[in-house]
């Protein structure tokens, strides 16, 4: 690698980890080669450190109940809307797009398996996801209303990128839960 980029790689990797260009000025004026080989390979390091720290809290955060991935997922059974392909879904298009997805058909044919597939790509693709069953977020909505914490806790889910809500539809909704979830998906 030329001196001109590895001193470029070191600025791109000062901005992301929020150091002063100062280092790289230091360089230009009195590290030897080494030393800039050096120094690129901990900042290279670090960067992808905390950029495996951040994908591991995004996970976290997001509160899957299992681990999914695409590669297992057997596509054979899915219709997709024209236009629509799993290249599109896998790279987060339709979050870019704030376009909602809906999967629909009978128990067991891999809806909840799709949705965390595409929550944990999304994870590491730096989006905020949340994973909720409808009857879990319905019950939090209602407890975070009577300790007087709902306003905090709609906010942190609007703060998301995507929020996967599954099991739709499996259990009955009261009013007061129709009306709390109606404020998170409004």
């Amino acid at each position: 690698m030329e001196r001109d980029e590895l001193r470029q790689r070191i600025s791109g990797y000062c901005k992301q980890l929020k150091l002063s260009q100062r280092v790289v000025t230091l360089c230009e004026e009195s590290a030897h080669r080494e030393q800039e080989q050096f120094l690129h390979d901990i900042l290279h390091s670090e960067v992808e450190h905390r950029n495996h720290s951040r994908r591991v809290k995004r996970l976290n955060r997001a509160n899957f109940p299992s681990r999914k991935s695409l590669d297992d997922f057997d596509f054979s059974h899915v219709k997709f809307p024209s236009g629509v392909t799993v290249e599109d879904l896998a790279d987060g298009h339709y979050i870019r797009q704030k376009q909602n997805l809906i999967f629909y058909g009978q128990v067991g044919t891999g809806k909840t398996h799709l949705a965390i597939a595409l929550g944990m790509l999304a994870c590491e693709q730096d989006y905020a996801v949340g994973y909720y069953t409808l009857s879990d977020l319905v019950l939090s909505l209602g407890e975070a209303h009577r300790n007087g914490t709902l306003e905090r806790l709609v906010h942190a889910i609007q703060g998301l990128d995507l929020l996967i809500l599954d099991e739709w539809g499996y259990v009955p909704v009261d009013r007061q839960g129709s009306q709390l979830l109606f404020r998170v998906i409004a």
